[in-house]
């Protein structure tokens, strides 16, 4: 998240990016040759098939202000909770800057989503972005209608096989960079920018929202220094609750042709008849 330090609003924070590799791999409990499997001869490792590849996009969130290294940062430890909860391997990549509006990640980022060097491509891709768009009060139809365009280019450039997956907008009530007055009006602005997002699955298949929670309401450093960001504490409490949603995706899509996740279509009887996603 970034700011212009007008009046009830927070002032920029000077925090740097999460510095380091930008891309990442986790390793199953049992290793790359999966889990133990029942043979003749007793038990026998497995095939944990190909890692699931995770590409995260986003602004300053995504790009883990507040963290000094991507591992500690979103991105990381989204990865280790994932495979902790799925026993699967995930192979992360990072696009991201501070400060990104929707459009911003949309204009210039995305090309990051992909390494065709090494032929990597997503299998999933998480969002992390609309903080900054709701700092300046942007009108809630024109954020809507920008993230409409961010899926519309995503899928021009992965195609209509890989999912989507929005990160709800963090809550503001506890944002310590925030004065006191001006944390309850302006949560209140980003649950109506959050509620667009939400809405995004019933207009495009293949694309989620997964709320956002805030902090855990326990004692703990959850901020970075900044009071804006969160530390990698934060980070972490922040990555297992989406892991949580996100395994729970995995768990109820058909995984085919070796790499490709389906879901459902977009709203009650929405999707087009070519469309791959289905129940």
């Amino acid at each position: 998240m970034s700011a212009r330090g007008k009046p009830g609003r927070p002032r920029p924070s000077r925090l740097p990016e999460a510095a380091g590799a930008h891309t990442g791999a986790t390793e199953p409990p049992w290793g790359f040759g999966g889990p133990p499997q029942q043979g003749d001869g007793g038990p026998q490792r497995g095939d944990g098939g190909p890692p699931l590849r995770l590409a995260v996009i986003g602004d300053s969130l995504a790009a883990g202000v507040g963290a000094d290294t991507h591992g500690e940062a979103l991105a990381g430890q989204l990865a280790r909770a994932l495979t902790g909860l799925t026993g699967r391997a995930v192979s992360w990549r990072v696009t991201a800057r501070k400060g990104a509006t929707l459009a911003v990640v949309r204009r210039g980022l995305l090309p990051g989503l992909t390494d065709p060097p090494t032929r990597w491509r997503p299998d999933l891709v998480l969002v992390a972005a609309g903080s900054n768009d709701a700092l300046p009060l942007r009108r809630p139809r024109a954020f809507r209608a920008e993230a409409d365009r961010l899926v519309r280019d995503i899928r021009l450039r992965l195609g209509e096989d890989v999912p989507v997956v929005f990160a709800g907008l963090p809550p503001m009530t506890r944002v310590g960079a925030l004065p006191r007055w001006a944390r309850r009006p302006l949560n209140g602005y980003v649950r109506s920018l959050d509620r667009g997002l939400a809405r995004l699955p019933r207009r495009h298949a293949a694309v989620f929202h997964l709320p956002s929670e805030g902090p855990p309401r326990l004692a703990g450093e959850w901020f970075a220094a900044d009071r804006l960001h969160p530390s990698p504490q934060g980070y972490r409490a922040w990555a297992r609750e989406l892991a949580a949603g996100l395994a729970t995706l995995l768990e109820s899509v058909a995984y085919v042709s070796g790499r490709g996740l389906r879901s459902p279509a977009c709203g009650a009887g929405a999707g087009p008849a070519a469309s791959p996603w289905r129940p």
